[in-house]
């Protein structure tokens, strides 16, 4: 009776423990700021002063403001706390909790509904300040990471919303879609540009009888591109301006919504090395002489995929091929060499379960491209960031100069935060003893996260568990938010219900 009561006593033990234990988070960021002594407000103000980011905001708009209005500083600093303070909206912060401000509580809002503020420029060199001041790691451990997310917007009109083919749910939805690009190094993700995208298929644009004060202001100029040009368009506009900023890096990686002639040939073009992940359309690839298709070529190199090990999960091949990058076809071939890898699980429950990654630097080896493509992930970790807890897109307006500002403030939020974090030695995420030279080394976020995505491919998570200890494959699994399987699915984008929903897009001409 004794033993049993006992078995029971440490089964509920274990059970309250269970029901205890802290949804798993991977935002460092705002982890960060959940340890003792640190204060959000304390963090944005020194960053503020250190950065001279009040000077900077008078140089990004195009008209002065009134002597007698409120000083930048505090509704900067204001626009800055508010989401960081746990309140669900700007509304509710002006409200109740909004003391720093002299003024009436639309202060804010009258600030962020000014068409002519340059938020994108803001953001860019607040960007550039915190890349010269932190060092990311070396340019050949860097690479500029594009990806889009979206924020669902129910209800009313709101402008600046479109009806858009949702790639993570397989299904149309109304809401912001917002196009991001950044540098992703060994220590973390910078963002570096943003840009909402409506397309002209089903966005909501300005009421006729509220248009812009100013067609040339930075908020009217910015719909006019998110309406007339394409996510592909957009992203190397970005990056060129981005390169002409100063922002270095090696690679450029990106899915397979990005995959076409055009973003390649511009990485060419700019001496950065591709890594793609690519759709399965009509596109040819000239092999030995003959041109094949993706169908094609995975038909030849399937029989010989292997894994890498007896308990690998995924089996790899690849191959190099030419593509011509030229798309008039009156126009003569320009054709590059490039390295097509090819992906599957080995107990996969479909045979359509594959996937094809393209490199334009046909020396990296599988294991290579894997290693840098496993970057990407960091931009998922930005997006997860600044939606749950950096007010991105939360503020209650359905105008769109004010979400215009939203996705560049958030920006600005989490540069400021990521910079005193990186400053205060917070986003470290352990060491480990080197066994030949008996140092402690330690492990940045770009290390960990592929010797787990290696670990994951190879089916050797018990050895890495042996090699860098329980408590850091600890903090790496919290770090992510996700099963083992479900993260390698999702950073491969290799899972069957991603793959269905990448063949609909194609279908459906999305793609």
């Amino acid at each position: 009776m004794r033993n049993q009561s006992s078995c029971r006593q440490s089964e509920t033990k274990s059970k309250s423990k269970k029901a205890r234990r802290r949804p798993r988070s991977y935002t460092p960021v705002s982890d960060a700021l959940s340890q003792p002594f640190t204060f959000a407000d304390t963090e944005l103000a020194e960053g503020i002063q250190r950065h001279s980011l009040v000077g900077l905001l008078v140089q990004a708009l195009s008209r002065k403001r009134r002597s007698d209005g409120e000083p930048l500083t505090n509704v900067l600093c204001a626009l800055l706390v508010w989401p960081l303070l746990k309140v669900k909206s700007l509304h509710c912060f002006c409200c109740e909790l909004c003391q720093i401000l002299e003024g009436k509580v639309s202060v804010l809002y009258d600030f962020l509904g000014r068409e002519d503020v340059h938020w994108r420029g803001l953001a860019s060199q607040l960007a550039r300040r915190v890349d010269r001041a932190n060092d990311l790691g070396a340019r050949s451990q860097r690479a500029f990471v594009v990806d889009d997310t979206s924020q669902a917007r129910a209800g009313r009109k709101v402008e600046g919303t479109s009806c858009y083919f949702d790639h993570t749910e397989g299904r149309h939805r109304k809401g912001h879609q917002v196009l991001q690009l950044g540098v992703a190094g060994e220590k973390g993700f910078l963002p570096i540009e943003a840009q909402l995208v409506t397309g002209q298929k089903g966005a909501v644009d300005k009421p006729k009888d509220k248009p812009f004060g100013d067609q040339r202001s930075s908020a009217a100029r910015d719909m006019r591109r998110a309406r007339e040009q394409s996510k592909p368009e957009l992203f190397r506009e970005m990056l060129q301006r981005a390169l002409a900023a100063g922002f270095r890096a090696l690679y450029v990686l990106a899915d397979a919504w990005f995959g076409c002639k055009e973003n390649i040939a511009c990485c060419l073009k700019n001496h950065l090395t591709a890594i793609f992940q690519m759709k399965r359309g009509l596109l040819t690839y000239r092999y030995r002489g003959r041109d094949y298709t993706a169908y094609q070529l995975y038909g030849m190199v399937k029989r010989r995929m292997r894994p890498a090990t007896r308990k690998a999960r995924f089996k790899t091949a690849s191959l190099v091929v030419s593509l011509n990058l030229e798309t008039n076809p009156r126009q003569p071939a320009q054709w590059a060499k490039v390295r097509l890898v090819f992906s599957a699980p080995v107990r996969a429950t479909s045979a359509d379960t594959w996937v094809i990654f393209l490199c334009t630097d046909v020396k990296l080896s599988e294991v290579k491209i894997l290693e840098v493509y496993s970057l990407r992930w960091s931009i998922e970790v930005y997006f997860k960031e600044i939606k749950q807890n950096l007010g991105f897109l939360k503020e209650q307006s359905g105008r769109y100069q004010l979400a215009y500002a939203s996705v560049h403030l958030a920006a600005l939020r989490y540069l400021l935060l990521f910079e005193a974090m990186l400053r205060a030695g917070q986003l470290s995420y352990g060491e480990i003893r080197d066994r030949e030279s008996g140092r402690l080394q330690t492990l940045t976020y770009a290390a960990l996260l592929w010797q787990l995505f290696r670990a994951l491919i190879e089916g050797a998570l018990e050895g890495l568990v042996r090699d860098l200890g329980q408590k850091v494959v600890k903090k790496v699994l919290a770090a992510i938010d996700q099963t083992v399987e479900g993260f390698l699915n999702q950073a491969l984008q290799i899972s069957p219900e991603q793959v269905s929903v990448q063949l609909k897009a194609e279908k459906l001409g999305y793609l």
